[in-house]
């Protein structure tokens, strides 16, 4: 796979996870595993969701590993908080947006998939937290590609999509791909 770090991005409401099914279309080569990260994620408890759906045997997780991966996300106090790994809650009620998508970082960084489509995955974070699951991502080697509107999700990207409208009448296409100049990005984030 030869498509790393792009980010899409469109006017409010024209842009979701459905536009990025064609990007598979962009290379030759098939993607594998892949790992989707929304604004909401999909919780349940790790241990009950290990190899679902899934072709590739992939390593159940261990006690550490999972205590690690809380602690690499910044939720490492959920463990005291919640009694352990093992307990059952309706997450979405008990944890914040921002703990449910750390939450789903935790996830992606444990199935390490080879491509994620984050569809405005850190929307409900800071950007400290954003930047730190960022490097986390990008130290396991994953590639990703981003949904969203926030300006900061710039400096984590080396190319950017911008679509706009579609006019009916017009055979002009309506997207756009262009490189992020990293050097004035300061800058720019100013604007």
């Amino acid at each position: 796979m030869h498509l790393h770090f792009l980010r899409f991005c469109g006017r409010h409401g024209e842009d979701d996870v459905s536009t990025c099914s064609e990007v598979t279309s962009l290379s030759d080569s098939s993607v594998e595993r892949l790992g989707i990260v929304g604004s909401l994620p999909f919780l349940t408890r790790v241990r009950d969701s290990k190899n679902a759906g899934e072709k590739h045997s992939v390593r159940v997780p261990t006690t550490d590993d999972l205590t690690q991966v809380l602690e690499d996300v910044r939720l490492g106090y959920i463990l005291s908080r919640f009694k352990g790994l093992d307990t059952v809650y309706e997450w979405s009620s008990v944890l914040s947006l921002g703990e449910q998508q750390r939450l789903a970082f935790a996830r992606l960084l444990l199935s390490k998939p080879k491509l994620a489509l984050l569809d405005e995955s850190t929307s409900a974070l800071d950007e400290a937290n954003e930047a730190h699951l960022y490097e986390k991502m990008k130290a396991a080697g994953i590639t990703y590609i981003s949904i969203g509107h926030r300006r900061t999700l710039y400096a984590y990207h080396h190319r950017v999509l911008d679509i706009s409208s579609a006019d009916a009448d017009n055979r002009q296409r309506n997207w756009n791909i262009g490189s992020i100049d990293h050097d004035n990005l300061h800058e720019f984030l100013k604007l």
